[in-house]
């Protein structure tokens, strides 16, 4: 059966810029599942005339495929120049908040199952008012859940981003949070409530973040739900697959690979939030990185990590 979402007022994008194959399959999958009555959305990057001529090539062929959809069913918002994945994110979803309260963001290497709609239909409904749940994610992070656990999904205070969904009201303060890097990495209280909450590696990506080392989307998103107490919802199973760990991926390299928890239980519904500290723990170690680069990212000033960067960078290109 497929899923309506428009009379929920739930929206849904898709991000796309240079991998024309991996966007097919991704909107495909959600195409299936999805009713006729719905329109998907569609933001395309652009690129620049000093890119590698493959990377425009490719990117053209994308434009090019997008160009040739259905107009009724796709809504295909083509930038006039490169923003990169940042800005273009930022702005699709500040497009979207302007027309559903609710919003669901596909990147274009994220394929969904049969469950994905209907799962995040149902969260996104029951926690609209709820201030407290700030983040919906399709991806189930591979971990042992207590066999005693009875919901079909668990709360996390980091959100993950394959297949995300939100409200308004979480993206408007998003969008007025006044912090800036230095307000969190400078500030014990903030930069301790940023890795016990988050993990050691979202600290790692903010100070790369700062040097611009690496263009990080989901760092401040993660930052406003830690800073405002928020909570994730996770699936039990993944409804989602990425299929970017092949080398394409913007923060990936051939070979990457994060596991899932692949099987997933149509069981009771969370119908009132339950924090289990025990499945948490289990979470955030998912995401600690080596000692050594947990204790120089923690402790060196910023500036030296800077500097250790460049060295390191000198060193593998020479």
């Amino acid at each position: 059966m497929k899923i309506s979402l428009v009379k929920s007022n739930i929206g849904i994008f898709i991000l796309a810029y240079s991998r024309i194959s991996h966007l097919k399959k991704t909107i495909t999958a959600i195409d299936n599942e999805l009713s006729k009555e719905d329109k998907i959305y569609i933001f395309c990057d652009n690129f620049t005339s000093d890119q590698n001529f493959r990377i425009i090539s490719r990117v053209k062929k994308v434009i090019k495929y997008l160009k040739n959809l259905d107009k009724k069913r796709f809504i295909v918002i083509f930038r006039d120049k490169r923003l990169g994945l940042r800005k273009n994110w930022h702005l699709a979803w500040s497009y979207m908040f302007d027309k559903f309260e609710k919003v669901i963001c596909l990147e274009d290497d994220i394929v969904v199952n049969k469950n994905f709609l209907p799962f995040m239909k149902y969260y996104l409904d029951l926690y609209k008012n709820n201030p407290k749940i700030m983040n919906i994610s399709g991806f189930s992070t591979k971990m042992e859940i207590p066999k005693n656990y009875k919901y079909d999904c668990y709360l996390t205070k980091r959100s993950m981003s394959w297949g995300q969904g939100s409200w308004r009201r979480v993206w408007l303060k998003f969008k007025n949070l006044k912090q800036n890097h230095k307000s969190v990495l400078k500030v014990k209280k903030n930069k301790t409530k940023l890795i016990l909450a988050g993990g050691e590696d979202i600290l790692r990506a903010m100070i790369l973040d700062y040097w611009k080392i690496i263009e990080s989307i989901q760092v401040w998103w993660i930052w406003n739900i830690i800073k405002n107490n928020g909570y994730c919802i996770n699936p039990i199973g993944s409804l989602v697959k990425n299929i970017g760990f092949d080398g394409t991926g913007y923060h990936t390299k051939k070979g990457d690979f994060f596991p899932r928890n692949k099987s997933y239980r149509s069981q009771k519904k969370m119908e009132k939030p339950f924090f289990s500290e025990e499945i948490n723990k289990q979470f955030l170690n998912k995401f600690k990185i080596k000692s050594i680069n947990y204790h120089l990212f923690n402790h060196l000033p910023l500036t030296v990590v800077n500097q250790l960067f460049k060295i390191k960078n000198l060193i593998k290109f020479n």
